[in-house]
């Protein structure tokens, strides 16, 4: 039903000069599920999420959310929509505390203006929201820690809490698990399953680790070459010999 898709994107081609990122792409993201995109390096994963996000105008092509179309706004219009990403970079504040991470995060969402005379912790619903947030991440112990100092996983998390201060609909997360140890992984596979289920919010993951995709997503998307070559469950992109056969193989094992 049209009212269970929260993200539409019909026709959507980006091209850099003579080259096209991506061609003709339509697909629809369902409230309430994990969905992952997949595909080769050079697919155009990343300027799909650049365009979607309003980083990237689209060359054709519509971007529509929860109804609306967003196809021309600008990225910080689109994500006090309610839709926000992550980086494959980590991008947080290094020299901020843990908290203050959040807390930036909040204010910008409650539009609440900084006195000069008054700093962040003066904001006492504020912090009290962050935390709540912290908890939710398993990052209150490290609150008052310089982001910098955290292990890599857990900056992924801040990264994330960041997006959950902004009361998000929906997340997208690039490459969440990108260079992570196994153990790293299967937290950051396990927080996001968390996260879902206690919250409702919509993901769409793009990821290399096909053990992460198949363990954790609704639905899967699969871009080739700027192309839309298959989506459906799972089971179905496994068994799809197209898929495999870009993945050259084996390695959409999990």
């Amino acid at each position: 039903m049209e009212n269970d898709v929260i993200l539409s994107v019909k026709g959507l081609s980006k091209s850099f000069g003579k080259f096209y990122a991506l061609r003709d792409v339509s697909v629809d993201v369902k409230k309430g599920e994990i969905t992952a995109l997949i595909g080769p390096n050079g697919a155009g994963k990343t300027t799909f999420y650049n365009v979607i996000t309003g980083k990237y105008r689209p060359t054709t092509g519509r971007v529509v959310f929860e109804g609306r179309d967003i196809t021309s706004l600008p990225a910080h219009k689109v994500a006090r929509l309610g839709l926000c990403r992550s980086f494959q970079i980590t991008n947080i504040f290094q020299e901020n505390t843990v908290e203050e991470n959040i807390l930036a995060s909040l204010v910008a969402y409650h539009r609440k203006g900084l006195s000069l005379f008054k700093g962040l912790g003066s904001y006492r619903a504020l912090r009290e929201e962050a935390h709540r947030i912290l908890e939710m991440l398993g990052l209150a112990a490290h609150a008052q820690e310089v982001a910098k100092n955290l292990a890599y996983g857990d900056k992924r998390l801040v990264e994330i809490g960041i997006a959950l201060a902004s009361h998000p609909k929906m997340i997208m997360l690039d490459e969440p698990t990108a260079g992570m140890t196994p153990e790293e992984t299967e937290r950051m596979v396990k927080m996001v399953q968390k996260l879902f289920q206690k919250t409702g919010i919509t993901f769409l993951i793009t990821e290399h680790d096909m053990k992460v995709v198949f363990s954790i997503a609704h639905k899967i998307l699969v871009l080739h070459q700027g192309c839309l070559l298959a989506q459906g469950s799972p089971q179905e992109i496994r068994n799809n010999p197209r898929v495999r056969e870009a993945y050259l193989g084996g390695s959409l094992d999990a």
